[in-house]
């Protein structure tokens, strides 16, 4: 039977335990991350745009200052900082719920520390090792803001407020947001339905997320929730961070208020944590009970069937259905291909907004269509095949057979989705019957180019080091040269057909390279357009030779 003492180990966290494990997994998630290009490159792209809102803080400080040293009552003293910190308490919440929810709030080595520490110190250092990688993106915007704050007041009392205030919004928005990501988790592990949703909600969420911030929405979300974010207890957040500069005087309701619903959520939220990570970890994953009552993969037979009306050697067809069904069975692939999406958002917004079409959006989609084609399944034909690799190598199917299989299981997908696409978008934008068939077979030929000729890059420049996602998947991404080079080309290929068939692309690029040119120098539709065929006459020629290139690497490779 257990003991009082054995019931509270159970339940409350062991400080120094858990500030061990923080500590480890701190080290752990520092040495993966520096071993994952793509990730380092992600988070250098996300370090660029915080370090702008850092300036933009800084900013927004220094001119709150001035105008406090003036006598004046700036917004943002009025009003406006309960409000910013509002969002960030609840972005924080909202982010770290769904770190708990994910692949981080999963247990490391199978759940085996369960065997050596209670659950409370897991979920505790858990809690405090999530909670100190956020405060990483909190910390430096609000010490732009206490920094703005002091040289525009000139002392630096400020700086104790807006750090307290931040102390206290990441540790309660982490207590709260942890718990809720552990219980999530738990009621979607003991359901199938919900667990094959996932995904889908996965995608929705991230879907809605970036249309929120680059449509500019989100500023008309935070303006309709305004009443909310400035109510307590969110508001008393904005009482705290100005409890130290002179000039305003927070309510002492609000400070007081905030110090000590900080601590209690901290508190409570540590403590709710345990039962909510106990329900989320132990408990088996569901397992789908489709086997014999139902297929568990992709229609073989289907998958032959469409190949079969491309292709004619078996080794060809048999190679473009492997390829199909790895993507089918782990899409993981398409994560690299998806980020162009988010510049779509925009346009999105202008179409519907104006409820007219661009002239361009026809040739963005043709763009897209043959990147994502070529950059999917082509561009690493080698590292593509993981441990099956060998096998291909020593099959009797030789290079030429590879090269169809990835040209013949991209142009089933890609150019039917690509053409139905690009010429809905032509014949919405208003262009002739002639100029939108243009597009259509600009679409094919730039899908079918785009294969080949990422078949012959990603054979020169493989990649064979995989990229580590949630959990233990893993995807093998075409190197950074193959993306940088296929990129350029197809982007230069895509934009002489365009000045070939529309004049107005002509003009437009005429302009843009204006621009850029040094010198004074400037550009014309007809010099445009003359570059643009002496751009396809030299993608015509270098086809082939990107065809024998491949061919030859596919042919001859061998392992090291």
């Amino acid at each position: 039977m257990p003991t009082p003492r054995s019931r509270t180990r159970e339940a409350v966290p062991d400080a120094g335990a858990a500030v061990e494990l923080a500590r480890v997994d701190l080290v752990r998630g520092y040495r993966w991350v520096r071993s994952q290009d793509f990730w380092l490159l992600y988070g250098s792209f996300t370090a660029v745009g915080f370090a702008f809102i850092t300036v933009y803080a800084y900013s927004l400080g220094r001119d709150t200052g001035v105008a406090l040293a003036a006598g004046e009552t700036p917004w943002f003293a009025a009003g406006g900082a309960a409000t910013a910190w509002s969002v960030v308490w609840l972005f924080t919440a909202a982010t770290l719920a769904g770190g708990a929810f994910g692949s981080s709030g999963d247990l490391d080595n199978d759940g085996h520390y369960l065997t050596l520490r209670p659950t409370a110190d897991v979920a505790a250092g858990k809690l405090a090792s999530a909670a100190v990688k956020f405060a990483g993106f909190v910390v430096p915007p609000a010490l732009g803001l206490a920094l703005g704050l002091s040289l525009g007041l000139g002392t630096p009392v400020p700086v104790l407020g807006v750090v307290a205030a931040a102390t206290v919004t990441v540790t309660s928005a982490a207590a709260v947001g942890y718990p809720a990501g552990f219980l999530l988790k738990g009621v979607v592990r003991r359901s199938n339905v919900l667990t094959r949703l996932k995904p889908v909600v996965g995608v929705g969420i991230f879907a809605a997320y970036f249309t929120v911030m680059f449509t500019g929405n989100f500023t008309t979300v935070v303006e309709a929730l305004r009443p909310a974010l400035r109510a307590p207890p969110l508001g008393w957040l904005g009482d705290l961070s100005l409890a130290t500069t002179p000039g305003v005087t927070p309510g002492a309701v609000g400070v007081a208020g905030a110090l000590a619903l900080g601590v209690a959520v901290t508190g409570v939220g540590v403590l709710l944590a345990v039962p909510a990570a106990r329900y989320a970890w132990r408990t088996d994953r569901t397992v789908s009970t489709e086997g014999d009552d139902g297929p568990t993969t992709a229609p073989d037979h289907a998958v032959d069937r469409l190949l079969g009306a491309v292709t004619r050697a078996p080794a060809t067809r048999g190679l473009a259905s492997t390829a199909l069904l790895r993507v089918y069975r782990s899409p993981l692939q398409l994560v690299f291909v998806s980020f162009p999406l988010l510049a779509a958002i925009p346009v999105g917004e202008q179409m519907l907004a104006s409820g007219t079409v661009p002239w361009y959006a026809p040739w963005l989609a043709v763009w897209y269509g043959a990147w994502a084609a070529g950059a999917t399944l082509p561009l690493n034909p080698l590292g593509n095949q993981g441990s099956a690799l060998p096998s291909l190598l020593t099959a009797p199917a030789d290079g030429r057979h590879a090269v169809h299989g990835y040209v013949a299981a991209t142009a089933v997908v890609a150019v039917p989705v690509t053409v139905a696409a690009a010429v809905l978008l032509a014949w919405l934008s208003g262009a002739t019957a002639l100029a939108t068939a243009g597009v259509g077979a600009g679409a094919v030929g730039a899908v079918l180019a785009a294969s080949v000729l990422a078949a012959g890059v990603g054979s020169v420049f493989p990649r064979f080091e995989g990229v580590d996602f949630a959990g233990s998947r893993r995807a093998v991404p075409p190197s950074k040269v193959a993306y940088g080079a296929f990129s350029a080309a197809l982007t230069a290929t895509v934009v002489s057909v365009a000045a070939v068939q529309s004049a107005l692309a002509s003009e437009v690029v005429a302009v843009l390279a204006s621009r850029a040119l040094p010198f004074g120098w400037s550009a014309n539709a007809g010099g445009v357009e003359s570059a643009a065929w002496v751009v396809l006459v030299a993608v015509a020629v270098s086809l082939p030779v990107a065809y024998r290139v491949a061919v030859g690497r596919l042919r001859d490779y061998r392992l090291s």
